[in-house]
């Protein structure tokens, strides 16, 4: 499925601008599991002893908290005892590390685990629990199928998003099925009933808010899109480091603010909405506040959550990306940060069809 499809049955746009022109041409993406490879990057290894068992799994078309489970189950433990960092893509071939806490010396024969798509690569022991979002960051294997683009037009878009980047948009994976999880979220704001989270969050209260946050998120990188300013400062932006949550406000007659946003260290900011004010100033205030002044119940329904405002990167530059032609196919790799979307790069190659619309990153 591709983006247009959602906007259909969606109460909400999600048909968002293109940085680069619009795709090239269309595609077929995870025809089969192994057309699309992820590998979580850690940044750290197990140091070899401990009572959590850090497990490097290969799973095959199965979603991250199954496995878990059936790791829990052969290890006799409860499901709580199992961590992993990431929800990986189901519809995928996907590398990643999950730990399971078993106090004392036993150890399970790991070798034994026979679960049909899951294989455990290595198992090394740690002396701390596998958190979530740890790992930083993912690397992609992609294959589009049937790419009928020129060649040269493909590989100068190519070159574009390496150098330039590509819109840091959420990808309709975070708004549900068929944009389900945001048509709850707007029906409860429309309705007057409360986001705000509780610790069992029986009614997934949690991915709703989740969903609003980043569509008001995306509809504000949008607007800069239209504007021509997704890579650009204005006056007011907050900056912030690739794959870093650090920021900091700049100021324009800064010399060496420009040069490092030219680099591709350094990016614009957009809100992850939440309660109380933010300060912002300038362009920036202005634009955000014409934008989200559009869907008032939404902005209320988010600030009701009690969660604080945040900001996230405009700009999203793939790292080591690198292209190969496979007879019609187009295989891409490249390695993204956590939180960030392999489909935001893909939008701008190609229109996809895909047999499934579960797509987790």
């Amino acid at each position: 499925m591709n983006h247009t499809d959602i906007d259909q049955v969606c109460p909400l746009s999600l048909d968002f601008p293109y940085a680069w022109g619009g795709p090239l041409a269309e595609a077929g993406l995870r025809t089969e599991p192994e057309d699309f490879l992820v590998e979580e990057l850690m940044g750290f290894e197990p140091e070899g002893e401990g009572e959590h068992h850090f497990l490097w799994v290969r799973k095959r078309g199965n979603n991250t908290d199954w496995v878990a489970r059936q790791l829990a189950r052969f290890a006799n433990v409860s499901y709580s005892a199992v961590s992993y960092s990431g929800l990986k893509d189901r519809h995928a071939v996907t590398l990643q590390w999950f730990s399971v806490h078993i106090p004392g010396l036993d150890s399970p024969d790991w070798n034994s685990f026979c679960v049909e798509g899951v294989e455990i690569l290595k198992a090394v022991r740690h002396r701390k629990k596998l958190k979530r979002g740890v790992h930083r960051a993912n690397k992609f294997t992609i294959r589009l199928r049937n790419y009928q683009a020129d060649h040269a037009e493909a590989e100068q878009r190519l070159e574009k998003i390496a150098t330039q980047g590509v819109p840091n948009y959420f990808g309709e994976q975070r708004f549900g099925r068929n944009g389900n999880n945001l048509t709850k979220a707007v029906a409860r704001v429309e309705a007057g009933q409360s986001l705000k989270l509780s610790k069992r969050d029986k009614d997934n209260k949690a991915m709703l808010l989740s969903s609003l946050r980043s569509w008001v998120f995306n509809q504000v990188l949008a607007e800069r899109v239209h504007q021509g300013s997704w890579q650009q400062w204005l006056s007011g932006d907050i900056a912030t480091f690739s794959g870093s949550r650090s920021q900091f406000a700049i100021e324009l007659e800064d010399e060496d603010i420009h040069s490092r946003l030219a680099e591709g260290v350094i990016h614009p900011t957009g809100p992850m909405w939440g309660d109380g004010d933010y300060p912002l100033s300038g362009d920036v205030a202005e634009l955000e506040q014409k934008v989200t002044a559009e869907f008032p119940q939404v902005i209320t329904g988010i600030a009701s959550a009690g969660l604080r405002h945040e900001r996230r990167a405009l700009r999203l530059i793939p790292q080591n990306l690198n292209w190969d032609w496979q007879d019609n196919d187009l295989v891409v790799s490249f390695a993204l940060p956590v939180g960030t979307f392999a489909t935001s790069i893909l939008r701008e190659l190609a229109n996809w069809q895909s047999p499934t619309s579960d797509m987790i990153e």
